[in-house]
């Protein structure tokens, strides 16, 4: 009869050990994993919400447009942009000004093209305000879109005639170009440059050149008529 012999206590100790160990290497690896998952996806959305953000600022600043506002009393505001710190009651810098080409086909809403546009920060948000009608007469509060969180500086720079940058903005005409930087929480400032359609002028042909243009086309048409005549008669 054989004696059936089980594992000695060392064996059994030195057994869990190893299994410890392979669960808490895998559990570490796991977490580590998980971890950098979900960093990377907070790095995407940030990255998709700076993104949406420039995005949103390149068009409204590529078609800001010479429009002053009115207030509840019916007052213009004394420039097309409103700038500032602590305008429109921000933790930094604050712009306000109209934009052009808010579509609205066929006139299908009750509103017009324009659309009162600003940006401020508030509670660290970054927020996108806009009205649905430029003139502020009914005393509605503007809606509000956040962009970013966890903002720590918002500065805004303009671009004269004479290619200079300014501080502030107070003239009555559009800049050549406004600069934006955003400093948010663990990252370094991130500047960006957008156009501005600027003071620009149609060109126009002067009177002048109408008029030689049109003797120039009247003479052509009497040697043309002459050619023809000339043709038309035999020896």
């Amino acid at each position: 009869m054989r004696i059936q012999q089980g594992f000695t206590l060392l064996e059994v100790m030195v057994a869990l050990g190893i299994l410890g160990f392979v669960v808490l290497a895998t559990h570490q690896i796991l977490n580590s994993t998980i971890q950098a998952k979900t960093g990377s996806e907070e790095v995407i959305a940030e990255l998709d919400s700076l993104n949406t953000t420039f995005r949103l600022m390149d068009q409204d600043f590529n078609q800001m447009t010479k429009r002053e506002t009115r207030n509840e009393a019916g007052d213009f505001t004394p420039s097309y942009i409103l700038h500032g710190r602590y305008n429109l009651d921000s933790q930094y810098d604050g712009i306000a000004f109209v934009r052009d080409g808010w579509t609205n086909p066929i006139s299908l809403l009750p509103r017009s093209e324009l659309q009162a546009v600003g940006y401020r920060v508030v509670d660290d948000k970054l927020e996108r305000l806009y009205r649905v009608y430029v003139d502020q007469l009914d005393g509605t509060e503007p809606r509000s879109q956040v962009l970013l969180e966890n903002i720590e500086d918002l500065t805004f720079e303009f671009l004269d005639d004479k290619q200079k940058w300014q501080e502030n903005w107070e003239k009555k005409a559009l800049p050549l170009a406004v600069s934006v930087t955003i400093k948010l929480q663990e990252m370094e400032p991130i500047k960006r440059l957008f156009l501005t359609p600027g003071d620009g002028k149609v060109a126009t042909v002067s009177s002048s050149s109408n008029n030689n243009n049109s003797n120039n086309n009247s003479g052509n048409k009497d040697q043309n008529d002459d050619n023809r005549g000339g043709g038309s008669t035999r020896p």
